[in-house]
């Protein structure tokens, strides 16, 4: 079960594609923080894993509130005898040593936001007053690799950055980074003439990571990796899905409760907001909200893609379309060039006997299962 926390509204740098809103509303409380993590517990089901992302804003702001939340989480976490994964994202620009040794000595998780080379990242990634973000944000990645076992990345692309997307992967690798997300800007339009030149972007993507596993060097990339998991398993099941509203949960700063944190923004989303912390969930539009998951496209039950497409995220689905059930034709693009290019990567490596592919495979299956 995931579970994100929104500590702050607030944020030292003004990305053009945030989600997160600019709110003054205040921070989240440490007793609110720990009414949203005692609810946690309490739902998570017996057997199943708890993943607590701290999220923003930017979460380093409140560095205390990091401190306190987990030990918490930690000791209520034992108490109940369920295992727990914390872990932080952030734009990087505050991370210090003092937040490494405090990530590497409590194992937590630090996933670092940055769009690729310094041309692509600073033309998103901005301070207040305009200048980037770049050379601050890649010391401090570098201080992270160097003493933290896992480090990971996410990068947004858009429609005018994901022609780059090869060259941001490579970058990535060279600088050292072995776990990669890239992730489209969901609040973007995306103009319909882009759609034909995707297969080659993911194409490209997928014979840099042939090339690096039949050189040895072992990379994470989550457009890949995800779709080749399900080539193993043969398809998402039930417990994959986007489960809006019962298996995933977004608690703003003031405790309303949002079925994913991309939900929260300003606060003051109503259709989506399903109550709040201090006074309960709201039954009836909970309720609500399972009619409006899962993918009610007639015409993707017949595709052959069907059973490894992402379609049914809820807030993909809400900010790429209008509608948490319904995929937009941009969507239905990227993962059929993604699912495309993964089968290519997995056909060629596991044909070609490499041992390394096996074994991150393997690992990456094993992982899922135990965190399930």
């Amino acid at each position: 079960m995931k579970v994100t926390l929104g500590l702050t509204h607030q944020c030292n740098l003004a990305c053009s594609y945030c989600y997160a809103g600019r709110s003054t509303k205040p921070d989240m409380s440490l007793s609110t923080a720990q009414k949203c993590i005692d609810f946690a517990l309490e739902t998570l089901p017996a057997g199943k894993h708890l993943g607590l992302c701290l999220f923003g804003g930017e979460p380093l702001l409140r560095f205390d509130l990091v401190r306190e939340i987990t030990t918490y989480t930690y000791q209520k976490a034992n108490e109940a005898e369920k295992t727990v994964q914390i872990s932080i994202t952030t734009n990087g620009t505050l991370v210090t040593p003092s937040e490494i040794d405090f990530a590497a000595d409590q194992n937590i998780h630090l996933c670092f936001s940055v769009d690729g080379p310094p041309d692509l990242h600073d033309r998103k990634r901005a301070y207040h007053n305009g200048r980037g973000s770049f050379d601050n944000v890649m010391r401090r990645l570098e201080l992270a690799l160097k003493r933290l076992d896992t480090v990971q990345v996410n990068a947004v692309f858009g429609p005018d950055t994901i022609m780059d997307l090869p060259r941001c992967l490579k970058f990535f690798v060279d600088f050292g980074i072995p776990v990669i997300h890239l992730n489209p800007d969901i609040t973007a339009t995306w103009p319909n003439d882009l759609r034909p030149k995707l297969q080659d972007v993911y194409n490209q993507l997928a014979e840099y990571y042939i090339g690096s596993y039949t050189q040895g060097h072992e990379i994470a990339i989550n457009l890949l990796d995800s779709k080749m998991v399900l080539f193993i398993k043969g398809g998402y099941d039930v417990t994959d899905m986007c489960a809006m509203g019962d298996g995933e949960w977004g608690f703003a700063p003031s405790g309303n409760i949002y079925p994913c944190e991309r939900f929260i923004g300003e606060d003051e989303n109503s259709q989506y907001c399903l109550g709040s912390i201090h006074t309960g969930l709201d039954l009836e539009r909970r309720c609500a909200l399972r009619l409006q998951r899962g993918n009610h496209n007639p015409v993707c039950c017949a595709c052959n893609f069907n059973k490894y497409c992402m379609n049914w995220c809820g807030c993909t689905n809400y900010f790429m379309s209008g509608r948490s059930d319904m995929p937009a034709p941009v969507l239905c693009a990227m993962e059929q060039a993604t699912i495309q290019a993964a089968r290519h990567v997995f056909d060629s490596l596991v044909n070609a006997g490499n041992d390394l592919f096996a074994d991150h495979m393997y690992n990456y299956v094993n992982a899922g299962i135990h965190h399930r």
